[in-house]
């Protein structure tokens, strides 16, 4: 059975029960729905390390009303189907909320399925905006798409003087669909040029589309993808030789570097996202070396966004002084909260305005090349 493969993985994060025991009660419990096997388990095992430090630090400091918190981890498998059998699992269990899952199709499913229910989500990094409108109970603790392309385009005409540009736009994901017509969409009305709109169904159709602008290199080239396809994407336009074009993409391209061997090929390399570990803000730098000490690694994203998750739910917990749902979602909706990502506070449709990082891989590492904040 799943719950109980993934508690022999888990044990040390979570104390893992199913009946109200006198001890459970002594418990406030978060449910967590990630991708940690699969293509996609790079993503979700970054935002359990983050998971985990928050609950050890919310614990360490006195943890929740008198409670510690306790957070019970499934992995989704970044299935959108498993997602709502995994999903029927912490509803029985009777979690105080939800954190999940990474990427937008998944967690739209979650969102749908939960709906009915009214069990406080958020999600640290699925940035369709589809996915939280029109639902009172489901958050998410990242920018939306169309928020980051508008930057990207700001970035690639202010700062990279790109006056050229041909977007790449997959076929098989609204999100990504979305923020590559926003992007050229503000590109346009900046004054640059849209060579070419090209539609792709897989990586395996990059070369065919990079060589027809060959003679013609743009500036730049736009693609929000996952990480994977996107290294995809930045071997073939090193090998076919685009190196004078930038390539740009979306805050899924964390984790790239992992992939990449040819370190020339990084050389032109900028992606969005929402959060940077060498930003000078003091609360990042404690972030980032107390999850250092913790996992021996430099935090990504993904695990700033799911560590502050925790904090928001655990705010909110406090101030509604219950882990009643309708009250928990209230709290969220007021709590503005200074986090590891920003000045946390949100709109209409339950989504935050952060800052922007632009990502620079030119050195073979993770670095901030500007800091946009709207």
């Amino acid at each position: 059975m799943p719950i109980i493969a993934l508690t022999v993985l888990i044990h040390t994060l979570t104390i893992i029960a199913c009946s109200p025991t006198p001890k459970q009660q002594e418990y406030i419990t978060i449910g967590v729905l990630l991708p940690l096997t699969g293509e996609d388990s790079d993503e979700g095992l970054r935002a359990l390390n983050g998971l985990q430090l928050a609950r050890e630090e919310i614990n360490n400091a006195g943890g929740i009303l008198g409670k510690m918190l306790d957070i019970f981890v499934l992995n989704d498998r970044g299935d959108e189907e498993y997602v709502v059998q995994q999903y029927a699992v912490l509803k029985e269990i009777g979690v105080a909320a939800i954190i999940g899952s990474s990427y937008s199709n998944v967690t739209m499913k979650l969102a749908q399925a939960s709906e009915k229910d009214g069990i406080p989500v958020i999600s640290p990094t699925a940035s369709d905006p589809e996915i939280t409108r029109g639902r009172d109970n489901v958050f998410r603790a990242i920018f939306i798409d169309d928020y980051q392309a508008e930057a990207m385009a700001i970035f690639a005409y202010n700062s990279l003087s790109a006056r050229t540009a041909v977007l790449l736009s997959n076929d098989n994901a609204d999100s990504y669909r979305l923020a590559t017509r926003v992007f050229g969409e503000s590109f346009r009305n900046l004054g640059g040029q849209v060579i070419a709109v090209e539609p792709f169904g897989s990586a395996d159709e990059f070369a065919g589309i990079l060589r027809r602008h060959a003679a013609n290199p743009p500036d730049i080239i736009y693609c929000p993808e996952s990480f994977l396809p996107a290294v995809a994407l930045i071997n073939t336009a090193h090998e076919l030789g685009f190196t004078d074009t930038a390539l740009l993409g979306s805050d899924a391209w964390d984790g790239v570097l992992a992939y990449i061997i040819n370190g020339d090929a990084m050389k032109n390399v900028f992606y969005s996202a929402p959060f940077s570990f060498d930003d000078q803000d003091e609360s990042v730098m404690i972030f980032v070396r107390n999850y250092f000490r913790k996992f021996s690694q430099i935090p990504l994203s993904g695990s700033a966004t799911a560590y502050t998750c925790v904090y928001i739910l655990a705010e909110a917990i406090k101030k509604a002084g219950t882990t009643n749902p309708v009250d928990v979602i209230s709290a969220i909706k007021a709590n503005e909260l200074d986090v590891i990502t920003g000045s946390i506070r949100f709109d209409e449709n339950n989504n935050p305005r952060t800052n922007v990082y632009i990502i620079h891989l030119g050195s073979g590492e993770y670095s901030t090349y500007e800091k946009l904040s709207f």
